[in-house]
């Protein structure tokens, strides 16, 4: 019998180090009227996820918005739930880089916690897309045009000195320029063309052709295209979702399994309850 896994998440992510904070934010709290309302999981999932991102934007200090916030916010949403109790420390830390490895490749992940000797399992059981409105900041005094894109969400380097369009096209108005070596945020990729919406100061502000930009796995952080200065408007977006299950075999033979829903987002992943 063949089995079928699902296709790869376009790779655009590395591998970062992890590490914990005592600290966290609260915010992603703000939708709930208490916390009574919520289990164990989902808000060891919100606190662990917002103090991943956290961590995610001062891993290698201050470095990797691209590397750390995706990373950072898996991290701290898989450390936030019950699952990682059965696990050492090093042990979580397999478990986050398993999780990873399926998200990127598609292939299931088998790892051992060096410590306590517990084996893990780790795969995506599900995986969709989706066309969906996304709130994007843009600076309208400069896009002309805002197209359905596919969201990427990472930060990207020029590979030489390029225009900023207002539009996916050079028939658009140049806006600006890029230098070679110049970071910046790709908020995603225009639909059926090859010309990449990008972000600066918070805000999508023109387009660049694809093949003028590659991805950079290590740039300092930048303000989140969600809620930066600019009009915020809805954008047709395309994300796509992943289900990545986790299973646990301690060596008394005991069994525990969580799932989390990783998705894309303008800013990097979004971690949601599966």
């Amino acid at each position: 019998m063949t089995i079928s896994h699902p296709p790869p998440l376009r790779t655009r992510v590395k591998r970062a180090s992890w590490a914990l904070v005592a600290g966290f934010s609260l915010t992603a709290l703000s939708g709930c009227e208490t916390m009574g309302e919520m289990n164990p999981d989902t808000l060891g999932t919100l606190i662990g996820g917002s103090a991943g991102a956290l961590v995610g934007s001062q891993v290698g200090g201050g470095s990797g918005r691209l590397v750390a916030t995706g990373v950072g916010t898996i991290a701290g949403a898989l450390i936030g739930r019950e699952i990682a109790r059965h696990l050492s420390r090093s042990g979580q830390q397999e478990m986050v880089d398993a999780n990873q490895r399926a998200l990127e490749t598609g292939q299931p992940q088998s790892w051992e916690d060096p410590e306590t000797g517990a084996r893990g399992q780790t795969e995506v059981t599900q995986r969709s897309t989706q066309r969906r409105e996304v709130p994007v900041s843009v600076k309208r005094d400069r896009v002309d045009e805002m197209p359905p894109i596919d969201l990427i969400g990472s930060s990207y380097r020029a590979t030489a000195s390029s225009n900023v369009r207002g539009g996916p096209s050079t028939e658009y108005r140049s806006v600006g320029s890029l230098a070679a070596g110049q970071s910046v945020h790709v908020v995603g990729k225009v639909e059926d063309r090859d010309w990449y919406l990008i972000a600066e100061e918070g805000a999508a502000d023109g387009f660049v052709a694809t093949r003028l930009l590659t991805p950079a796995p290590q740039q300092p952080q930048s303000p989140p295209v969600t809620g930066g200065e600019g009009e915020v408007m809805l954008v047709q977006a395309e994300r796509t979702c992943s289900v990545n299950t986790t299973r646990v075999t301690e060596p008394d033979g005991s069994v525990a399994e969580d799932r989390i829903r990783i998705c894309e987002g303008p800013d990097g992943y979004v971690i949601e309850e599966a």
